[in-house]
């Protein structure tokens, strides 16, 4: 992602999640870094399209399936953030030491 794309998918992600404290605003949490690994992970044709999808919206498009789209990736790696889901009362540490203790019995 470039740096234009990256501030693109911030302020786009900003506008559809809409956080209020105490969530953080999404330039504290890894959505940014999320979405990437996720494009690089992706086949190169659809992290091509995911990236002008991002692109058009922070243009101003608002149809509505790329609409519905931008909003879906934007919640995705939003809340996926460890540190949002801990304000949530979701900790995954946690979760995990649970479980390696039941293992450990």
């Amino acid at each position: 992602m470039t740096g234009r794309e990256r501030s693109v998918f911030v302020r786009v992600t900003d506008a559809v999640v809409a956080p209020v404290p105490p969530l953080p605003p999404v330039r504290e949490t890894d959505a940014a870094a999320a979405f990437e690994r996720s494009l690089k992970a992706a086949p190169r044709l659809n992290a091509l399209a995911l990236r002008a999808v991002f692109l058009l919206v922070g243009a101003g498009l608002r149809r509505g399936p790329l609409l519905k789209l931008v909003r879906s990736l934007a919640h995705l790696h939003y809340y996926g953030d460890a540190g949002v889901m801990r304000v949530l009362g979701y900790d995954a540490d946690a979760v995990v030491a649970r479980a390696a203790d039941v293992r450990g019995r």
